[in-house]
C-alpha cells in the first residue's frame, strides 16, 4: 500500500548511489621546514652601580612613605592610650606607626648587640693564630 492508501504499487524515487572514485593517493607529509636559529651574542650586562642601589632603595623607601601616609590619613579616629601611668589620646594611625618605630628600634637595638658580640668573638680568633696557619 501506498502512503495515499492506494492499493497501487509504491515506488520510492530514491536516486541510484554514484559509483565512488577512488580517491587521490595520499602524499607524504613533510615536515615544516624552519630556519635555523640565528646565533646572537646575549646581550652585555650592565654592572650594578652605588648610584643605582641608592635610587632603587630611595624609590622603595619613597612608595613605602605614601602607602603609610594614606594609612595615617585614614586612620584618623582618637584613641586613649595608657602606658606607664602616662594616659593620652592619639589617632589610630599614628598609634600603630608609633608601635611600629618602637619595634623596628628594639630590633635595631637587639640586631647591633649581635653584631659586636660577633665582631669581638672574630677579633679573638684571629688574635689566636698566626697569619697562614691553618685552621684545626
Amino acid at each position: 500500500m501506498n502512503p495515499a492508501g492506494h492499493d497501487e504499487s509504491y515506488v520510492q524515487n530514491v536516486p541510484e548511489p554514484m559509483p565512488r572514485e577512488q580517491a587521490p593517493p595520499l602524499e607524504p607529509v613533510h615536515p615544516i621546514e624552519t630556519t635555523p636559529p640565528i646565533e646572537t651574542t646575549p646581550p652585555a650586562r650592565v654592572k650594578r652601580t652605588r648610584a643605582g642601589s641608592v635610587w632603587a632603595s630611595l624609590s622603595a623607601g619613597g612608595v613605602f612613605l605614601v602607602v603609610l601616609l594614606i594609612f595615617v590619613v585614614q586612620n584618623t579616629t582618637s584613641t586613649r592610650i595608657g602606658f606607664l601611668g602616662w594616659h593620652f589620646a592619639l589617632p589610630i594611625g599614628v598609634t600603630i606607626l608609633v608601635a611600629a618605630v618602637v619595634g623596628l628600634l628594639v630590633m635595631a637595638i637587639a640586631g647591633g648587640v649581635r653584631i659586636i658580640q660577633l665582631r669581638t668573638a672574630f677579633t679573638r680568633l684571629a688574635r689566636g693564630h698566626k697569619p697562614g696557619a691553618l685552621h684545626d
